[in-house]
């Protein structure tokens, strides 16, 4: 694979980045902001934080059934988009070269002739590029791999939080919804042991009612949404980790020349 079809995938990953990174975060903050006033009431004084309207960490209270604190919410919206803008930039970054003026392109990666001399036949292999000195790209493939691998640590912790603050949610509005149904036996079981996470905030969007002087407005597929966060967002480290592997292999290759980090 010669560094123009390592820029056109490149330029794929980042693209397609881009879009999950994207959608995760519009998954988020749809429902964020749909059950923003009706789980936010913690108990508690005006001397106590209160800001408790994030669909992560739900806790089962014994009145109410309120979401976690409206920071783990900011988080799973803010934390992408530092990486969504610096994906787009590559994305736009290595469609130009891919696309417009084909710096990244190698003429050959290697051709073979044969050669014959004083009677003997020689295979001789060469490998046609572009200057150096013309295409400065090739300088900075070890601290592309090395961000990209930072990145997709940065995503699995982002991704790691939201996974356990929908589960934590989850887990806790089974027993919401063991009370709403005044469950007992093997119907509880089943709300408990039984029952995806999906049906849980199926009944949850149904039956869970809106807090005083709040209004949620026309029903969500809470599930579906943050399901599909979760989904992207997970898909996303892997994408990055893909990055990482594609610029790490670029770097080997390159490693006689000159990175901008030095020898």
């Amino acid at each position: 694979m010669n560094q123009y079809e390592t820029e056109k995938r490149l330029c794929w990953c980042y693209g397609t980045l881009s879009v999950l990174l994207a959608v995760s975060v519009i998954c988020v903050a749809v429902p964020y902001y749909h059950w923003k006033a009706t789980l936010d009431v913690c108990p508690g004084s005006w001397l106590e934080n209160t800001s408790c309207g994030c669909i992560f960490f739900g806790v089962n209270s014994f009145r109410y059934f309120t979401g976690g604190h409206n920071s783990n919410c900011l988080y799973a919206l803010i934390a992408p988009v530092p990486i969504l803008v610096y994906a787009l930039l590559m994305t736009l970054f290595h469609m130009y070269r891919v696309c417009i003026n084909n710096i990244g392109q190698y003429e050959g990666e290697k051709s073979t002739t044969m050669e014959e001399i004083e009677g003997e036949t020689i295979v001789v292999t060469t490998r046609t590029r572009t200057n150096q000195n013309y295409d400065g790209v090739i300088y900075c493939w070890i601290p592309n791999a090395s961000i990209a691998g930072i990145l997709a640590i940065y995503n699995i912790v982002h991704a790691g939080i939201m996974t356990d603050g929908y589960n934590k949610t989850c887990q806790q509005y089974r027993g919401r919804l063991v009370t709403l149904l005044q469950s007992s036996g093997d119907q509880a079981t089943a709300i408990h042991f039984r029952l995806s996470c999906q049906a849980i905030f199926d009944f949850m969007d149904y039956l869970e009612k809106d807090a005083p002087n709040s209004r949620r407005g026309d029903f969500i597929n809470t599930g579906i949404a943050l399901q599909l966060a979760l989904i992207t967002s997970w898909a996303s480290v892997i994408i990055w980790i893909a990055i990482s592997v594609y610029t790490g292999i670029r770097a080997y290759k390159e490693r006689e020349v000159l990175t901008c980090c030095g020898k």
